[in-house]
């Protein structure tokens, strides 16, 4: 083991380890920006349905969803530690040659420069994202419909995203994250192939154009779903309406309390209420309403009404 230990505190392992676990983080960034850009769905139900669907996915199993966070959490910090180390060890390097003209300057894209700094905002960035969105400390809502994870109750991270992100002053922050991103992203996958070993007068100016691509690629999608998602928050009719009726204190309330019922209990109720078209204003998924325009039926009560009565119970004891 003593060779994995002396790769592992050479300068090339250190810059390789960085490398790859810098490539792994680039390919999740893709996975997640594939995932946002559902925001943009014209229809703003049939967007809340997809998005919440995706985010019910990806945190549906606790073992699965700890152990990638857990995994993503290590990646980031050893990228980190061995960026800051490598970039102490050149500047002690460097010496008084540090103070001279960089002769680098001119040969070296934009990007190489501020490599850090970039990464240092990416760091602050997702440390607020996790902070508002992860925790739930910035909006908590709930969700239900029976397209999504089979009717069960869920939260609805579409309305957290676009509650936060039809704010522009958030939004204006978003969008600057995102070109940090882009920069990082810029230089990083580049010099990481080529610190990999792959370096080729053919194919090394291919790769830079590639990992260029890529980086405009992320950038946009982000930037496309960022800018999106405030148009539409703050100028479509019908996504104004959807926030609405999801964010009713009545329809909150009611699926919270769903929510401390059986799974079998939230599937049954969610699905007999879309098929009956009742009461789609409180419980956030469009119902089918059968020509009854959404009006109670004579005689049914409110759900909030009896709050320590099962939802079940209570919506069999209205029918007529």
């Amino acid at each position: 083991m003593k060779w994995l230990f002396t790769y592992l505190t050479s300068s090339i392992g250190k810059k390789q380890v960085m490398g790859a676990s810098g490539c792994l983080i680039a390919l999740f960034v893709l996975i997640h920006v594939v995932g946002n850009l559902q925001l943009l769905l014209p229809d703003a139900e049939k967007a809340q349905a997809a998005y919440n669907t995706y985010t019910a996915l990806l945190t549906k199993s606790k073992l699965v969803l700890y152990s990638f966070e857990a995994g993503m959490i290590v990646l980031f910090i050893v990228h980190m530690y061995l960026a800051i180390t490598l970039k102490l060890q050149n500047y002690k390097a460097r010496g008084a040659a540090r103070y001279v003209v960089d002769d680098r300057k001119g040969k070296k894209q934009f990007p190489t420069f501020i490599m850090i700094w970039t990464g240092l905002t990416v760091l602050a960035f997702l440390v607020w994202h996790l902070i508002t969105f992860r925790s739930g400390t910035y909006s908590y809502y709930y969700y239900a419909n029976p397209e999504v994870m089979d009717g069960i109750v869920v939260r609805d991270m579409w309305l957290t995203v676009v509650e936060m992100l039809g704010d522009s002053v958030s939004a204006a922050l978003f969008l600057s994250a995102i070109l940090a991103v882009g920069f990082h992203l810029w230089h990083a996958i580049s010099s990481a192939v080529q610190t990999m070993g792959i370096n080729h007068p053919k194919w090394t100016p291919i790769i830079n154009k590639l990992a260029l691509v890529y980086c405009v690629a992320i950038t946009l999608g982000f930037g496309a779903a960022i800018a999106g998602t405030w148009a539409l928050v703050n100028f479509d009719e019908k996504t104004k309406t959807v926030i609405e009726k999801s964010k009713n204190p009545n329809n909150q309330s009611t699926l919270e309390k769903l929510s401390l019922q059986s799974v079998e209990d939230q599937k049954a109720f969610t699905k007999r209420k879309a098929f009956r078209g009742g009461a789609d204003e409180r419980f956030g998924f469009p119902g089918k309403r059968h020509g009854d325009k959404g009006r109670r039926h004579k005689g049914q009560p409110e759900m909030q009404e009896q709050p320590q009565q099962n939802p079940e119970d209570q919506e069999e004891g209205g029918e007529q």
